[in-house]
């Protein structure tokens, strides 16, 4: 009997899921993130689809999958191909900041980039018709990307979790139930730490409001099917099984959550130390200490303003013993740079491997939350440079740890302040020691974010729909969530008894004058 239970459980816990990854290609780190779920479900066994419609166009020429070989293309049409080239154009953030004037503008945006890609699966229903009969488990998406509910119906797919490649968005933990308090949680695009002035927390409840008025969702799709019946995908979002996040709770700021959502932050890391082809290999041999700077694949480097290409050009000038590597993407650098010779200009780094590379000694970045999980994982000391976005977040998360500082974009023209930083990040050992403390927290996580997202995918395919898990503090109104209704009756019942008390008193008093006067 126990042999028989035992064998049940071991054919139940390998059993291979139909897994579909809907993952549209509209971001480099977005897609990274999804491609590195798609392989360790492939990993584990599972028989996953890739299922990524092009948005922007330069992004169908990346592999975003080693391990995973079904991967399904749908070209974009005129309208989602021109949206496309607005995504990748990116470059004025170098010298404007973000407004908040701007979320309602971005919420259009992202709708009708939503309805698009909604109408471009509409038109290629032959399509969806064979990845329907793949019989898939589970379907795993953005949620910037609803539509991938009434793909889910037409697919006829039971079960669905989010995974969200940010760390955090306050509109869609709200959704879900989870307790969302501006008071020392920034949201996204809330440029503050978890310790706010007065001001800051006035500006990340109005962040947090506009969200969730202004939602990147659209109100709601026509069914595949039968297009006289509207899908509502935000009154459906809270059904997902789980919602996996790309957050760490050893790196993001620390909040009240619910058990719904799953932290998987760094889970794109690859702890593999790959060889360094021979030409980075002797870079690197050069000079005593080595300096990495990247602006990632959005906000490049070639567009920032010239001043500030000189001034970080004569600031790296003042350290002839390091070796700055500088992924820098156009062939310009005579003009800001002539006849400095500590200074590697390439289109392209192999940052993942420079960073494992014990002979780096510090990296300079934007603090997207793709190189913010790889500095962390990797040990090294940091200056963290936010251009927009989430961006302002990640790098006050990341320097609350003590291993990085935040220079602002606006003082990448000042050389003297670059200077000064350049050289307290270099030698001040207090960084590198608190860089690598918290590496190693992460690298000995009791339970890695590869097997939290692994068995809770897994949970969810046999499981589907976990309304156990669903809190009831979503169903519940303003008043009753926050007590007001209790508050005000308890207010109302210590008037009352005041004034009782009060007109008592007064009562007695008015007696106790008369029997003095009779007396």
């Amino acid at each position: 009997m126990k042999y028989i239970l035992f064998l049940t459980i071991l054919i139940s816990s390998t059993t291979p899921y139909n897994i579909l990854v809907f993952c549209p290609l509209f971001g480099h780190s977005h897609s990274t993130f999804f491609g590195r779920l798609a392989d360790i479900l492939t990993e584990a066994g599972h028989n996953v689809t890739m299922f990524t419609p092009t948005i922007v166009d330069e992004f169908r020429n990346f592999s975003y999958t080693k391990l995973t070989k079904d991967v399904v293309y749908l070209d974009a049409s005129p309208k989602l191909k021109a949206i496309g080239d607005l995504i990748a154009g990116n470059g004025r953030y170098w010298s404007q900041e973000f407004s908040l004037l701007e979320i309602p503008q971005s919420s259009r945006f992202f709708q009708s980039v939503a309805n698009e890609q909604h109408n471009v699966l509409s038109e290629n229903l032959p399509l969806l018709d064979k990845l329907k009969k793949k019989q898939f488990d589970l379907l795993l998406f953005e949620t910037i990307f609803t539509c991938a509910i009434p793909l889910m119906d037409y697919l006829e797919i039971k079960a669905f979790a989010v995974a969200q490649s940010i760390a955090f968005e306050s509109s869609s933990m709200r959704a879900i139930g989870e307790p969302v308090m501006p008071s020392h949680i920034p949201d996204l695009l809330t440029p503050s730490s978890d310790r706010m002035s007065l001001y800051e927390r006035l500006l990340n409840t109005v962040t947090q409001t506009l969200q969730t008025f202004y939602k990147f969702s659209p109100e709601y799709y026509t069914s595949y099917s039968n297009p006289e019946e509207r899908v509502y995908p935000l009154q459906r979002l809270p059904d997902a099984s789980f919602v996996f996040t790309n957050s760490n709770p050893y790196v993001d700021f620390p909040r009240a959550t619910i058990a719904k959502n799953i932290q998987i932050g760094g889970i794109s890391v690859s702890m593999e130390a790959g060889k360094l082809e021979k030409e980075w290999d002797q870079i690197l041999n050069l000079r005593n200490k080595n300096f990495l700077i990247s602006f990632g694949s959005v906000t490049l480097s070639k567009d920032m303003t010239f001043e500030s290409k000189v001034s970080l050009a004569r600031a790296m000038k003042q350290f002839p013993d390091v070796t700055f590597i500088w992924k820098y993407e156009d062939s310009d650098t005579d003009k800001f740079a002539e006849g400095i010779q500590n200074i590697h200009f390439s289109k392209w780094v192999p940052q993942r491997e420079l960073l494992a590379d014990a002979r780096l000694s510090a990296f300079m970045t934007h603090g997207g939350l793709g190189s913010v999980n790889e500095v962390s994982y990797m040990g090294k000391p940091s200056i963290m440079c936010p251009i927009m976005g989430d961006q302002m977040r990640n790098a006050k998360m990341l320097v609350r740890h003590n291993g990085s500082i935040e220079i602002s974009k606006y003082d990448l023209g000042n050389s003297e302040l670059v200077e000064e930083v350049i050289r307290k990040i270099l030698y001040d050992e207090s960084y590198k020691i608190a860089a690598q403390r918290l590496s190693d927290h992460l690298r000995n996580q009791p339970v890695s974010p590869k097997d939290l997202f692994l068995k809770h995918t897994e949970f969810a395919a046999r499981f589907e729909k976990l309304p156990s898990l669903d809190p009831y503090s979503r169903q519940m109104g303003v008043l009753e969530y926050f007590m007001i209704d209790l508050a005000l009756i308890v207010t109302v019942i210590v008037v009352v008894l005041c004034l009782f008390l009060y007109f008592l008193l007064k009562l007695v008093c008015r007696i106790s004058g008369k029997r003095m006067k009779v007396e």
